[in-house]
């Protein structure tokens, strides 16, 4: 019983690992974003709620861009966490999460978009805040929260890696959702957003906020930037530059929802 109400008030209020759940959409989606980092790939990834019947609060789903993990050389990552002292000063913690077994890939990834999912534990003394699985948008959550041209986002996201300070934590830019149509998802499934987003921002969750609750509602994750080519030229010398159109893409949730039922039929006898 113990257990079973414990599973229930996590899939309520997300990971109770954290001291407590924020007063605000933005603190909560703060705390559930982390720096991915591999000498070959370093990026953006957020945390979901582990509700398999054995796991326990450290126990959750790292949710990030496909193309992270697969650019990552050897077994492992680090995942940049944070800890926090007696003092309430916030430190980080690179903590090392293995992403294969030899040359089994331990993540499962969805078969035509840019999306991995792959359950690891956090340290003991970790904070975060693990999403529940509600706050990730399903086709018909996204369409009745008014997801459509003009909805105003945010994300969390490590530009060009960048951190906000030595605790390592993200770097919160909002966004205008450019695109339309947007449904059905299967044909608009990486719609624009009017948001610079750069090396680094992969995998950066893409949020909505919800009228009278403080969870997000995560609507997507970003997957590309759009840049346009421009040369300079004489008869000595030619430039090549890519220029930023502050123009980003981001794959629609409803295929995070699919990838992990993958992930959690993979882990089914």
């Amino acid at each position: 019983m113990k257990r079973t109400w414990m599973k229930l008030m996590t899939a309520v209020f997300g990971c109770l690992a954290f001291s407590a759940a924020a007063q605000t959409p933005e603190e909560n989606l703060l705390h559930a974003t982390f720096k991915v980092f591999n000498k070959d790939s370093c990026a953006t990834g957020f945390l979901m709620s582990d509700m398999s019947p054995a796991a326990t609060p450290t126990n959750v789903i790292l949710i990030t861009a496909n193309h992270v993990l697969k650019k990552a050389t050897g077994d492992s990552i680090l995942l940049v966490c944070r800890i926090q002292d007696g003092d309430g000063t916030w430190k980080r913690f690179d903590h090392k999460v293995i992403i294969r077994n030899g040359t089994n890939e331990l993540w499962a990834a969805h078969p035509a978009q840019d999306i991995a999912v792959l359950r690891c534990t956090l340290p003991p003394d970790a904070k975060f805040f693990a999403l529940p699985r509600t706050a990730i948008a399903s086709e018909a959550s996204a369409q009745a929260a008014g997801l459509t041209v003009g909805s105003r986002l945010f994300y969390f996201g490590y530009p060009a890696r960048v951190e906000a300070n030595a605790a390592a934590f993200p770097l919160l830019r909002e966004a205008i959702v450019t695109a339309y149509p947007l449904f059905p998802v299967a044909r608009y499934p990486t719609p624009f957003m009017t948001a610079p987003t750069f090396a680094g921002d992969s995998g950066a969750p893409i949020a909505m906020r919800q009228s009278n609750t403080s969870i997000p509602l995560v609507v997507g994750l970003v997957v590309s930037r759009t840049h346009k080519n421009d040369t300079f030229s004489n008869d000595d010398w030619t430039i090549e530059f890519k220029r930023d159109l502050s123009l980003g893409s981001f794959v629609q949730a409803e295929y995070i929802q699919e990838t992990l039922n993958l992930l959690n039929r993979a882990a089914q006898p």
